[in-house]
């Protein structure tokens, strides 16, 4: 995985920029998520190493588990741009609100992969469905890592 792929994979630095362009960071990211989603597929095609009859059962179900995915990053997002938007002036309570939403979404984030991890398993090598998850997470590892460079402390 390049480093292209990695700065892709992050959030659009446009939400610093506030509400006055919100609509653009809206833009921009809906469009780098296109972006990820077909390089993350790419990523996944050339190291998976599938058969007809694996790749037959593994595509759909990498389809709807990325749906799955994205619709839990959906709440990532929401989070980011609350917090974006207030990190200098957060009260304690709103910072233990966000580090609750934050949980949240990794509790079911974590509970989406578990689900697909159970549902590729009666389909698919179990060799096979350990590579693909490795695979995701050493491109969300990059992700995370990426991230954490961009969102600024708490003050």
């Amino acid at each position: 995985m390049n480093r292209t792929l990695a700065a892709a994979l992050i959030l659009p630095t446009v939400l610093l920029a506030g509400p006055v362009r919100a609509q653009t960071a809206d833009d921009d990211i809906q469009s780098t998520r296109a972006v990820i989603q077909t390089e993350r597929q790419s990523v996944v095609a050339a190291n998976l190493g599938l058969n007809d009859a694996e790749s037959a059962v593994f595509w759909p179900l990498y389809t709807e588990y990325r749906a799955a995915v994205d619709q839990a990053t959906d709440t990532r997002v929401a989070l980011m741009k609350k917090y974006f938007a207030s990190f200098e002036t957060l009260t304690d309570e709103e910072a233990i609100a966000l580090l609750d939403d934050f949980f949240a979404y990794e509790k079911n984030l974590l509970k989406t992969r578990m689900a697909y991890a159970k549902k590729m398993r009666k389909v698919l090598p179990g060799r096979t469905v350990a590579r693909f998850l490795q695979i995701e997470h050493k491109m969300d590892t990059i992700v995370e890592y990426e991230m954490a460079g961009e969102v600024p402390l708490v003050k």
